[in-house]
């Protein structure tokens, strides 16, 4: 008869059930960690939400466009920019001409500076008319990178034109 080899010592390391658990734990809690984490954060971040009620926004949609081929046949054209000065301040320019290119006077225009991210970082002003068919205004704070301006001609009835501009302010 042979002797049987002798067995190795058992190891302190030695692999067993509740180890296995353990790490198996520690994994699936740490990617658990990670992602409530990040949807937090996004969530905080940005709703996803461009409109309030996109069911209501989607009823609305030929009034819309209705009033998109009204804006057009006024035929007006207006000419925005944006300057941002290293103190944060904005200075919104619009000039506005009719469709023979008579400057347009006398106009109530708003602004806003969209942050196409998070509207709470929205900035409103009210332009002045400074020359003819000139507008401008001053915002703040208003920080670097990326912003939708849209700029409002008040009309008897509400908004009689709308322009949207994307724009990156350095």
């Amino acid at each position: 008869m042979t002797a049987a080899p002798p067995m190795p010592p058992r190891a302190s390391g030695r692999l067993t059930g509740r180890k296995v658990m353990a790490v198996f734990v520690a994994f699936f809690g740490t990617v658990a960690a990670a992602d409530t984490a990040l949807f937090v954060l996004a969530t905080r971040t940005w709703s996803g939400l461009e409109v309030a009620s996109p069911y209501r926004a989607g009823q609305l949609y030929n009034a819309e466009l209705r009033h998109a081929r009204e804006q057009d046949a006024l035929g007006w054209h207006l000419d925005a920019s944006v300057v941002r000065h290293p103190s944060g301040v904005a200075t919104v320019t619009v000039i506005a001409a009719d469709g023979e290119a008579h400057p347009l006077r006398g106009r109530a225009l708003h602004a806003r500076l969209e942050r196409p991210t998070d509207k709470r970082k929205d900035v409103a002003v009210d332009l002045a008319e400074v020359a003819a068919g000139t507008y401008a205004a001053r915002a703040e704070p208003v920080a670097r990178g990326q912003w939708d301006l849209v700029v409002e001609v008040a009309g008897e009835d509400g908004v009689a034109f709308r322009r949207r501009h994307r724009i990156v302010l350095d």
